[in-house]
């Protein structure tokens, strides 16, 4: 739903439900009503943190009915993170009071599109399946903010966060409903509607092909959800001087296979295909955005059940590179998907720079906590960069190491490698697995959001379920490109 609008017009003198100030801190809002508001806002203790807010009722009759300041931290320290977060704190104030139409006024002018992404993140709902739906009281969010870009800001910001709640709704979907099948039908709906090149290879493809990993992951759960890669591709009207790759793991559910998950484990495993749903919130987004570079998402969906058709542990199987590898344990079952996905990727493409995300492991979860995602990368340039658009979108991310000599734990006297190594180092292990099926010359990173990809509580414009991590970081990268 679309929100957010620029206003040229005075707005602070409209009759509205609801007019909102950012502010710096307590001083910044001294000059607003002659100092009333300040003066009542210092005297309930307001600090203008981050998020923090401070309401009052407008009885002089004229302009808004309400005001409200929204803090944003010490000026100093305000990235558009900052931004963010207090648009997203107005919305649900606004939400709160039942404030139908509302203005805010951004401090400064600036981050519009950071504020603007606050505001309609924060709105998401996944509430399809709810009989007795919240009402959304919110109709219309006028920002005025002075800057001449704040219409095309806007526009951005409702594509980027349009991608978002796509990426969110694949993953709160019920995993029955949203398996490979549905998973390339809203690929082509939104290839569709915003102009993609768009490709499904069902089982016939994907055995002519030699997805010997990706298949046996599959067979557990073939005859009710077969497996598909889909393929998007978007290409600049001007020839572009690089090729990016996206692959995305699409687990849809995971029970862990023969190893099976114990039922606390296996809770909230629709989540395994978060790597794919940012993937193609990517692509819709790009598509809309035009960068100047050309990029080819991949979405690797298969369901990994247990039937008597599953793959089993000390199974050697052939990879569509040619590599063998001896299944050690058929819930490291990603990395399968993936290295299939990206050698035929590579093959196809000879791309420039390769990007795969997936939800890979616990392990990683564990080094970095819930919020974090770990980046592994054969290039210090690529790596970099990933990390430098924390600032301009709050999705984090933190260099994890490559060790060669730990790649004995994957060793084996039967095959190639095994899938699984030891206990420890696992987010590693995993890493080291998947660069065996990148290709000289191609510059690689692996990113692992098994953390950020579900939010356990409601945070900011973050709800609980899936949360979209990594989709406004890649489109960052690939506009910065």
């Amino acid at each position: 739903m679309k929100l957010v609008s620029a206003s040229s017009k005075n707005i602070e003198s409209e009759s509205r439900d609801l007019l909102v100030y950012m502010v710096y801190d307590a001083k910044d809002a001294k000059k607003l009503l002659e100092g009333q508001i300040s003066k009542q806002a210092a005297h309930e203790g307001f600090k203008a943190k981050v998020g923090e807010i401070f309401f009052t009722h407008n009885f002089a009759g004229k302009g808004p009915k309400a005001y409200a300041l929204v803090g944003l931290g010490e000026k100093a320290e305000v990235t558009e993170e900052c931004f963010r977060k207090a648009a997203a704190s107005a919305y649900k104030l606004a939400q709160c009071k039942h404030a139908a139409k509302v203005g805010l006024v951004l401090a400064d002018g600036k981050h519009v599109k950071a504020a603007a992404e606050g505001v309609q993140l924060a709105s998401y709902k996944f509430d399809r399946h709810i009989s007795e739906k919240e009402e959304r009281y919110v109709k219309e969010f006028a920002f005025c903010s002075g800057s001449k870009k704040a219409k095309d800001e806007i526009k951005a910001a409702q594509a980027i966060a349009d991608a978002v709640s796509l990426a969110r709704d694949l993953v709160n979907e019920g995993p029955s409903v949203m398996n490979p099948e549905a998973m390339a039908k809203e690929a082509r709906k939104a290839a569709k509607a915003v102009g993609l090149d768009v490709k499904v290879l069902g089982e016939k493809e994907l055995e002519k092909e030699k997805f010997g990993l990706l298949l046996a992951v599959a067979r557990g759960s073939a005859e009710y959800a077969p497996p598909r890669v889909i393929r998007l591709a978007y290409r600049p009207k001007k020839k572009a001087k690089k090729h990016v790759v996206l692959v995305g793991k699409g687990v849809t559910f995971d029970t862990g296979g023969l190893d099976i998950k114990p039922p606390a484990g296996m809770l909230h495993m629709k989540t395994d295909m978060s790597g794919a749903a940012a993937v193609l919130g990517t692509m819709k987004a790009i598509a809309q955005l035009k960068p100047n570079v050309a990029v080819t998402g991949y979405m690797g969906c298969v369901e990994n059940g247990v039937d008597a058709r599953s793959y089993h542990p000390d199974d050697i199987i052939v990879s569509r590179k040619g590599l063998s590898v001896e299944i050690d344990n058929t819930d490291a079952e990603g990395r399968l998907v993936l290295a299939d996905t990206m050698n035929y990727a590579q093959e196809k493409e000879k791309p420039d720079i390769l990007i795969d995300l997936a939800t890979l492991t616990g392990a990683c979860v564990v080094a970095l906590g819930p919020k974090i995602a770990g980046v592994f990368s054969n290039n210090d340039a690529l790596a970099k960069k990933l990390q430098s658009h924390e600032d301009a979108t709050g999705e984090a991310f933190w260099r994890m190491p490559l060790p060669d000599d730990l790649f004995e734990m994957m060793k084996t006297p039967l095959a190639d490698m095994k899938n699984a190594g030891e206990r420890y180092g696992g987010a590693i292990t995993a890493a080291l697995f998947l660069q065996k099926f990148d290709e000289k010359g191609v510059h690689w990173a692996h990113l692992d959001i098994a953390g950020p990809a579900r939010n356990e509580k409601d945070q900011s414009y973050i709800p609980v379920g899936g949360s979209g991590f990594g989709v406004r970081t890649l489109v960052e990268l690939l506009m910065d490109l």
